[in-house]
Parts: C-alpha cells; sequence; structure tokens
C-alpha cells in the first residue's frame, strides 16, 4: 500500500496567513455543521508543483451554501450563491473562495451545461477535466491535509502528462480541449497518447458549446505569459479555427505578442487586437457576434486594427 502523503506543510508554507485564517475558518464552521470539507482543483496540483495559486476550492459533502452563509456571517465578505448547482462564491477583499456541494453531472448531449445531483467526494473528483485536477486534500480535523488522489493524478503530475477521465470527457465538455492545450502548454507537460486521440477525434465538438464559454477559455489563454505558444498549438491541434477559420497562431502572430512584451501594451484585450488583425470585416463581424465581445474589448480590437 503507497505511503499516505501528507500536505499540511505545504499549506502552511504556501499560503499567505490571510489565507490560513480562512480556510481554518471555514474549517471551524464546518466541523460545527457536521460536514466534511476538502480543498480541490488546481491549487492542490499547483501546491506539489510548488506553483503559487490562491484560488480557493472547497468543496463540502453537503449544502455549501448554508456553509458559506454561515462562514460569512463569522468571517464577513460578500457571498454570491448559485443555487443551480448549489456553489456559493466569497470574496473577501482581494481573496476569493468558491464553496461547492460535492456533486455527480451528467450530460443531456454535448455541449450542454451538466445537470447536477449530490454526491460524494469520489464522484466530484470523477467529473473534473484531467487527473492532475482531480485530487483533493482533507480539511477535516481527523486526516488534515491528507492528500486524496483517487484517479492517480500525483503519478500523472510525476510523469508530466495531461490525462482525462474518461473517454467522452471532450464530447461532454469542447472546452476541455482549450484547458488542455493551456496546461500542455504552461506546464510544460505532454498530453497523454489516448487523451491526444480523443482530442483530435473530438475538436469538432467545440461547435456545441455557447460562443460565451468560448470567449472565457480565450480570455484565460491570453492571460498566459507567453500566450501565443497555446495559440499556435491550437491552430495545429484545430482549435482555433473552430473559433473561426481566419484566425492563425503562426510565425506572424508569435512575433506581435513577442514585441507587444517588449513595447508593454501586453494586456489580454491588446493581444486579442492582435489575434483578430488579420481577420477581414466579415470575419471580425461573427466572430464578434459568436464569443460576445464586450464592448471595451471590442474597442480595442478597432483600436489595434487602426495603429499596428
Amino acid at each position: 500500500m503507497p505511503k499516505q502523503i501528507n500536505l499540511a506543510d505545504k499549506i502552511e508554507k504556501s499560503l499567505p496567513s490571510e489565507l490560513l485564517i480562512l480556510i481554518r475558518e471555514a474549517v471551524a464552521v464546518a466541523a460545527d455543521k457536521k460536514l466534511r470539507l476538502y480543498l480541490v482543483g488546481g491549487i492542490v496540483r499547483d501546491l506539489q508543483l510548488e506553483h503559487n495559486n490562491f484560488d480557493l476550492d472547497l468543496v463540502v459533502e453537503g449544502d455549501a451554501i448554508g456553509l458559506a452563509k454561515e462562514f460569512v456571517q463569522k468571517a464577513g465578505g460578500k457571498l454570491t450563491p448559485h443555487p443551480m448547482f448549489n456553489t456559493a462564491k466569497i470574496t473577501l477583499g482581494k481573496w476569493g473562495i468558491d464553496f461547492a456541494m460535492a456533486r455527480t453531472e451528467t450530460y443531456d448531449k454535448p455541449g450542454a451545461l451538466p445537470a447536477v445531483t449530490p454526491g460524494t467526494l469520489k464522484t466530484d473528483l470523477l467529473r473534473r477535466d484531467f487527473t492532475i485536477n482531480a485530487m483533493a486534500v482533507s480539511l477535516n480535523p481527523d486526516n488534515y491535509g491528507e492528500l486524496i488522489d483517487l484517479y492517480h493524478g500525483l503519478d500523472d503530475l510525476r510523469n508530466r502528462i495531461i490525462r482525462v477521465l474518461h473517454e467522452k470527457s471532450f464530447i461532454d465538455d469542447a472546452t476541455r480541449i482549450w484547458r488542455a492545450i493551456r496546461y500542455g502548454q504552461r506546464l510544460g507537460f505532454r498530453i497523454e497518447p489516448d487523451t491526444l486521440r480523443f482530442l483530435n477525434r473530438d475538436v469538432q465538438f467545440l461547435r456545441t458549446v455557447g460562443g460565451y464559454r468560448l470567449r472565457h477559455e480565450l480570455e484565460l489563454v491570453l492571460k498566459e505569459q507567453e500566450p501565443e505558444n497555446v495559440l499556435v498549438r491550437s491552430e495545429d491541434m484545430g482549435a482555433l479555427k473552430e473559433l473561426n477559420p481566419g484566425l492563425k497562431g503562426d510565425d506572424w502572430l508569435v512575433s506581435k505578442f513577442q514585441t507587444a512584451r517588449e513595447d508593454g501594451k501586453a494586456t489580454p484585450n491588446y493581444y486579442l487586437g492582435l489575434l483578430t488583425y488579420r481577420l477581414t470585416a466579415e470575419e471580425l463581424a461573427q466572430l464578434t457576434k459568436y464569443l460576445r465581445f464586450s464592448p471595451e474589448q471590442i474597442r480595442i480590437i478597432h483600436e489595434v486594427r487602426e495603429f499596428v
């Protein structure tokens, strides 16, 4: 039996004192309500990679909104509940905490938002995008800090691999294609062969996803340190053309993004202007309507087209 890994020391050393105080408050509230509480998602991955990540995603086996309300009563903050999924976002100064009910998700059709039912930590981790994001850390007093790795995410983390949890992952939610490419480029990980085969087979399912969700994924790409690497790779894998056939991830784009950083212009919206610069007016209008660009994004896109 493998040795149990405990990340309590990493939590204490890696997170700012303000976040540690918030975690302790959440643990106390959950214990009072006799609810099991876990730290999940990207922060668990990044704790082990020793990368900074201060996004607190907490999963509770029970009423997440009720827990979040009690947390706010004791610790303060602004509460934004999402009853459809039994999740809540709490904002406290510059910090944010997400509380979510452990759940099971099913998809009526490709690209649809999932139908949610209460579940266990096991089912909640199974619904995640990749094994490296499907680990949890117990925040419960009886085993605080214990790593829970039901789907061999730690092995994939050590082997620098991006792997989906099941064959229909990209069909259920094709935005995972963009995330696979983005994580691969950011972390220097390779996409596992079966996962790559599923991605190539299912890239067409990006058409089933609402434009606003694809815009969100594109915005996350453009916030990366070197987003051109993701865009070049996304063209190679057929994802970029699914947004619009006129978009290119090539040497021209790489050069323009690098120059933007050298000139101090490297913002996500400026990058967006460069990405869309070579579209025809008709192509740009189609993409703007499809992705529902904000007025600010549209303004900067047109500024870049005028001055670059």
